[in-house]
């Protein structure tokens, strides 16, 4: 089980820019120029974030079908997308009642926790720090370290689980949706075991530090940072 966690744990993601935006300065002859400017910004029919988005994955589907057509085989259907199966989301109209509840979707490889739950909050281990889901949160998408995601069901009822890798996806609707490579309850993880495995890293570390082995160090470091998480989350639950 451990070894799942330990090695699943490498996952992570790496973005890129496919371009970048160049913006020509535009001399303005003076202050009425810049209000017709303005003007024009605000009653003009510039499409939204989200119709860009839309937009640029349709492009992006239709050259790489282009290019799987010059070399794919004949007998080869050409691939699905993940936007043919997804659920449709209608975006909230401006001015709409925020929910009262977050709906939470957890997917893990083996089961799936939580479907189309209605919580009240769910706390997130980000790479770039935790942060809570409440009804009403800015459309996000963060990528998750090893730490405990909190699950605030309601007044009464709050469960934890240790994941060890994945991402988060908060949608302008309140839905919010958890892709883990691996979670086990908090009260699951074994107090002696974590020590061990913890014990062990640390002087793994040490041992490859000091023989300059990088590749060891680099995966003995991972393997602390790890049992860390675990032993953090079995001496705060």
């Amino acid at each position: 089980m451990w070894a799942a966690v330990r090695g699943l744990s490498l996952l992570k993601s790496t973005s890129q820019l496919n371009g970048l935006v160049s913006r020509r300065p535009v001399a303005l002859a003076g202050a009425s120029g810049l209000f017709q400017q303005l003007k024009g910004l605000q009653t003009g029919t510039r499409p939204t974030f989200e119709e860009e988005g839309k937009d640029a994955a349709a492009a992006s589907q239709e050259a790489f079908l282009k290019k799987w057509a010059e070399v794919a085989p004949s007998t080869l259907d050409p691939p699905s997308f993940a936007s043919e199966t997804m659920k449709k989301t209608e975006q909230p109209a401006e001015g709409a009642p925020v929910p009262s509840k977050v709906t939470f979707n957890f997917y893990l490889p083996h089961e799936k926790p939580y479907s189309g739950a209605e919580v009240d909050m769910v706390l997130l281990p980000a790479v770039t720090g935790d942060f809570g889901v409440m009804p009403g949160h800015v459309p996000t998408a963060a990528q998750l370290r090893p730490g405990v995601l909190t699950v605030q069901e309601d007044d009464s009822t709050t469960k934890k689980f240790f994941v060890s890798s994945g991402f988060a996806f908060v949608h302008a609707d309140s839905t919010t949706d958890v892709c883990a490579i691996e979670a086990f309850p908090v009260e699951e993880l074994d107090k002696s075991t974590v020590e061990a495995g913890l014990a062990d890293y640390t002087a793994k570390l040490a041992s490859a530090s000091a023989g300059g082995d990088d590749y060891e160090a680099a995966a003995a470091q991972i393997g602390v940072e790890v049992y860390s998480a675990m032993n953090a989350a079995i001496t705060e639950k």
